[in-house]
């Protein structure tokens, strides 16, 4: 998933994304590729990219996949409280993503077992 906002944030700032990539001690390549969506963007590497950006999370954060980075007190960080109107949504993308890994674990457990056999 392409990274938008963190995009516009970055040419809003007049940054070049090898002037990013060398403040987060990678490869010009490296970092098109956390643009664009093809390498996840780690939660070390967004909290630098805040402040390279002077920014907050919430104004460069996009999730991949429907996942949202949670914070120390495991509240999804982008949301103010539990009455927040997209509690409810983020907590059943949550529930479905690890249904969805759930799921992949038991087949993947299956396959183990029958190549064992």
């Amino acid at each position: 998933m392409i990274k938008q906002k963190l995009i516009n944030k970055r040419i809003e700032k007049n940054k070049t994304q090898e002037e990013i990539a060398h403040l987060l001690g990678i490869t010009q390549s490296q970092y098109s590729r956390r643009e664009s969506g093809i390498t996840k963007i780690t939660k070390s590497e967004w909290n630098v990219l805040t402040k390279i950006l002077e920014t907050n999370l919430e104004t460069i954060y996009e999730p991949q996949d429907g996942i949202y980075i949670l914070n120390n007190e495991n509240e999804v960080n982008n949301l103010e409280n539990k009455n927040n109107e997209h509690y409810e949504f983020t907590m059943a993308i949550m529930k479905k993503y690890i249904e969805k890994l759930e799921y992949e674990n038991e087949a993947l457990k299956w396959q183990l077992n029958s190549q064992q056999s």
